[in-house]
Protein backbone atom coordinates (compact mmCIF):
# COMPACT_ATOMS: atom_id res chain seq x y z
CA UNK A 1 0.00 0.00 0.00
CA UNK A 2 1.41 3.49 -1.06
CA UNK A 3 2.57 5.84 2.05
CA UNK A 4 -0.11 7.89 3.35
CA UNK A 5 -3.19 5.37 2.79
CA UNK A 6 -5.09 2.64 4.49
CA UNK A 7 -7.01 0.09 3.19
CA UNK A 8 -10.51 -0.74 5.75
CA UNK A 9 -12.00 -4.25 6.38
CA UNK A 10 -14.56 -3.25 3.32
CA UNK A 11 -11.43 -2.93 1.14
CA UNK A 12 -11.98 0.95 0.86
CA UNK A 13 -8.36 2.90 0.69
CA UNK A 14 -8.25 6.04 2.42
CA UNK A 15 -6.12 9.12 2.12
CA UNK A 16 -5.09 9.43 5.89
CA UNK A 17 -4.37 12.76 7.19
CA UNK A 18 -5.93 14.50 4.55
CA UNK A 19 -6.51 18.33 4.38
CA UNK A 20 -9.07 18.81 1.30
CA UNK A 21 -8.76 21.93 -0.84
CA UNK A 22 -11.66 24.76 -0.60
CA UNK A 23 -14.42 23.49 -2.69
CA UNK A 24 -15.58 27.02 -3.65
CA UNK A 25 -16.32 28.88 -6.62
CA UNK A 26 -13.39 28.83 -8.45
CA UNK A 27 -13.22 25.05 -7.85
CA UNK A 28 -16.21 24.63 -9.41
CA UNK A 29 -15.59 26.29 -12.87
CA UNK A 30 -12.65 24.40 -13.24
CA UNK A 31 -14.60 21.33 -12.82
CA UNK A 32 -17.24 22.46 -15.23
CA UNK A 33 -14.43 23.16 -17.91
CA UNK A 34 -13.46 19.95 -18.08
CA UNK A 35 -17.01 18.26 -18.08
CA UNK A 36 -18.83 21.48 -19.45
CA UNK A 37 -19.58 19.45 -22.86
CA UNK A 38 -20.47 16.63 -21.30
CA UNK A 39 -22.47 17.89 -18.50
CA UNK A 40 -25.95 17.93 -20.07
CA UNK A 41 -25.45 13.83 -21.60
CA UNK A 42 -24.02 13.02 -18.07
CA UNK A 43 -27.43 14.58 -16.38
CA UNK A 44 -29.74 12.68 -18.88
CA UNK A 45 -27.85 9.43 -18.29
CA UNK A 46 -27.84 9.23 -14.16
CA UNK A 47 -31.38 9.72 -14.26
CA UNK A 48 -32.61 7.71 -17.22
CA UNK A 49 -30.49 4.97 -15.12
CA UNK A 50 -31.95 5.79 -12.00
CA UNK A 51 -35.51 5.37 -12.87
CA UNK A 52 -34.96 2.57 -14.94
CA UNK A 53 -33.35 0.97 -11.65
CA UNK A 54 -35.62 2.07 -9.47
CA UNK A 55 -38.59 0.96 -11.78
CA UNK A 56 -40.82 3.66 -9.22
CA UNK A 57 -41.12 7.61 -9.92
CA UNK A 58 -39.38 9.92 -7.44
CA UNK A 59 -41.20 12.57 -5.61
CA UNK A 60 -38.80 13.78 -3.26
CA UNK A 61 -34.78 13.63 -3.92
CA UNK A 62 -31.73 15.04 -2.55
CA UNK A 63 -28.42 15.59 -4.70
CA UNK A 64 -25.58 15.56 -2.13
CA UNK A 65 -22.55 17.88 -3.16
CA UNK A 66 -24.38 19.33 -6.12
CA UNK A 67 -21.46 21.57 -7.79
CA UNK A 68 -22.89 23.60 -10.43
CA UNK A 69 -26.44 22.13 -9.72
CA UNK A 70 -26.35 20.54 -13.56
CA UNK A 71 -28.01 17.05 -12.40
CA UNK A 72 -30.64 19.22 -10.04
CA UNK A 73 -31.12 21.38 -13.27
CA UNK A 74 -32.35 18.17 -14.87
CA UNK A 75 -34.00 16.28 -12.78
CA UNK A 76 -36.38 19.21 -11.59
CA UNK A 77 -37.73 19.26 -14.58
CA UNK A 78 -39.85 15.74 -13.74
CA UNK A 79 -39.00 15.14 -10.05
CA UNK A 80 -41.38 16.99 -8.24
CA UNK A 81 -39.34 18.34 -5.09
CA UNK A 82 -35.59 18.50 -5.70
CA UNK A 83 -33.23 19.57 -2.85
CA UNK A 84 -29.19 20.40 -2.78
CA UNK A 85 -26.91 20.14 0.14
CA UNK A 86 -23.36 21.53 -0.67
CA UNK A 87 -20.98 22.16 2.42
CA UNK A 88 -20.34 25.36 1.38
CA UNK A 89 -22.32 26.09 -1.62
CA UNK A 90 -20.03 27.66 -3.90
CA UNK A 91 -23.31 28.43 -6.95
CA UNK A 92 -27.04 29.08 -6.20
CA UNK A 93 -29.22 26.15 -6.69
CA UNK A 94 -31.39 26.26 -9.75
CA UNK A 95 -34.82 27.45 -10.06
CA UNK A 96 -37.17 25.22 -8.57
CA UNK A 97 -34.61 23.42 -6.52
CA UNK A 98 -34.34 24.01 -2.76
CA UNK A 99 -31.65 24.06 -0.01
CA UNK A 100 -30.72 21.09 2.46
CA UNK A 101 -28.87 22.17 5.09
CA UNK A 102 -28.52 18.44 6.62
CA UNK A 103 -28.54 15.51 4.56
CA UNK A 104 -29.84 13.10 6.90
CA UNK A 105 -32.52 15.56 8.69
CA UNK A 106 -35.47 14.90 6.66
CA UNK A 107 -36.89 12.06 4.16
CA UNK A 108 -35.82 11.57 0.59
CA UNK A 109 -36.98 8.84 -2.01
CA UNK A 110 -33.75 8.81 -3.33
CA UNK A 111 -30.33 10.50 -2.28
CA UNK A 112 -27.55 10.51 -5.17
CA UNK A 113 -23.69 11.04 -4.47
CA UNK A 114 -22.46 12.38 -8.08
CA UNK A 115 -18.89 12.55 -8.39
CA UNK A 116 -19.20 13.83 -3.78
CA UNK A 117 -18.75 10.71 -1.69
CA UNK A 118 -15.09 10.18 -2.22
CA UNK A 119 -14.62 14.15 -0.90
CA UNK A 120 -16.03 13.86 2.18
CA UNK A 121 -14.02 13.75 5.70
CA UNK A 122 -16.44 11.29 6.58
CA UNK A 123 -18.88 8.60 5.18
CA UNK A 124 -20.39 6.72 8.26
CA UNK A 125 -23.39 9.03 8.03
CA UNK A 126 -24.98 7.09 5.08
CA UNK A 127 -26.25 4.63 7.30
CA UNK A 128 -28.38 7.71 8.93
CA UNK A 129 -30.08 8.97 5.69
CA UNK A 130 -33.93 8.79 5.62
CA UNK A 131 -34.42 7.33 2.12
CA UNK A 132 -35.22 4.49 -0.24
CA UNK A 133 -31.91 4.52 -2.66
CA UNK A 134 -28.92 6.09 -2.80
CA UNK A 135 -27.34 6.34 -6.25
CA UNK A 136 -23.41 7.08 -6.53
CA UNK A 137 -21.00 7.72 -8.85
CA UNK A 138 -17.02 7.98 -8.41
CA UNK A 139 -13.61 7.20 -10.01
CA UNK A 140 -13.55 3.29 -10.11
CA UNK A 141 -10.26 2.23 -7.92
CA UNK A 142 -8.95 -1.46 -9.22
CA UNK A 143 -5.43 -1.01 -7.28
CA UNK A 144 -3.75 -3.28 -9.62
CA UNK A 145 0.23 -1.78 -8.17
CA UNK A 146 1.28 0.91 -5.95
CA UNK A 147 2.94 2.20 -9.12
CA UNK A 148 -0.91 2.13 -10.70
CA UNK A 149 -1.70 4.18 -7.89
CA UNK A 150 0.37 6.25 -7.50
CA UNK A 151 0.36 7.57 -10.84
CA UNK A 152 -3.54 7.40 -11.52
CA UNK A 153 -4.99 9.99 -12.49
CA UNK A 154 -8.04 9.79 -9.76
CA UNK A 155 -5.98 10.01 -7.14
CA UNK A 156 -5.93 13.37 -6.35
CA UNK A 157 -4.32 13.74 -2.53
CA UNK A 158 -6.38 15.59 -0.22
CA UNK A 159 -9.18 16.00 -3.09
CA UNK A 160 -9.74 12.35 -3.24
CA UNK A 161 -10.08 11.05 0.45
CA UNK A 162 -11.54 7.58 -0.52
CA UNK A 163 -11.09 5.01 -3.06
CA UNK A 164 -13.32 2.42 -3.72
CA UNK A 165 -13.85 -0.80 -6.41
CA UNK A 166 -17.10 -2.14 -6.78
CA UNK A 167 -16.80 -4.83 -4.16
CA UNK A 168 -15.40 -2.27 -1.94
CA UNK A 169 -18.27 -0.07 -2.55
CA UNK A 170 -20.99 -2.50 -1.98
CA UNK A 171 -19.33 -3.78 1.10
CA UNK A 172 -19.25 -0.61 2.42
CA UNK A 173 -23.22 -0.42 2.08
CA UNK A 174 -24.05 -3.40 2.69
CA UNK A 175 -22.50 -2.47 6.57
CA UNK A 176 -24.49 0.78 6.09
CA UNK A 177 -27.73 -1.16 5.74
CA UNK A 178 -28.56 -1.43 1.94
CA UNK A 179 -28.69 -4.06 -0.94
CA UNK A 180 -26.92 -3.96 -4.38
CA UNK A 181 -29.90 -3.16 -7.09
CA UNK A 182 -27.40 -1.55 -10.32
CA UNK A 183 -23.17 -1.97 -10.89
CA UNK A 184 -21.93 -0.64 -13.74
CA UNK A 185 -19.53 1.99 -15.49
CA UNK A 186 -22.40 3.09 -17.47
CA UNK A 187 -20.51 6.85 -17.69
CA UNK A 188 -17.62 5.35 -19.84
CA UNK A 189 -19.15 5.88 -22.17
CA UNK A 190 -19.65 8.98 -22.48
CA UNK A 191 -16.44 9.90 -20.41
CA UNK A 192 -14.97 7.28 -22.27
CA UNK A 193 -12.77 4.21 -21.66
CA UNK A 194 -9.26 4.94 -23.24
CA UNK A 195 -7.60 2.52 -20.86
CA UNK A 196 -9.39 -0.54 -21.13
CA UNK A 197 -10.88 -0.92 -18.41
CA UNK A 198 -13.19 0.60 -16.31
CA UNK A 199 -12.77 4.11 -15.15
CA UNK A 200 -16.13 5.39 -13.81
CA UNK A 201 -18.25 3.48 -11.20
CA UNK A 202 -21.99 3.53 -11.06
CA UNK A 203 -24.22 2.53 -8.59
CA UNK A 204 -27.63 2.28 -7.20
CA UNK A 205 -29.19 0.64 -3.46
CA UNK A 206 -32.00 -0.25 -1.93
CA UNK A 207 -32.11 0.52 1.91
CA UNK A 208 -33.16 -2.28 4.23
Amino acid sequence: MLAGYTKDRDGIIKHDDATPPAYDEEYIRQYTLKNGPFEEELSCLRLGLLLGSINQSIVKLLDVGYGNGAFLKRASNIVQDCFGHDNPPAFPLPPKVESASNPTGAYYDVVTFYNSLEHMPEIDFIKNLQCQYVAITLPWCHYFSDDWFKNWKHRKPNEHIWHFNDESLQRFMKSQGYSTLHISNSEDCIRGEPLGYPSYLTAIFKKG
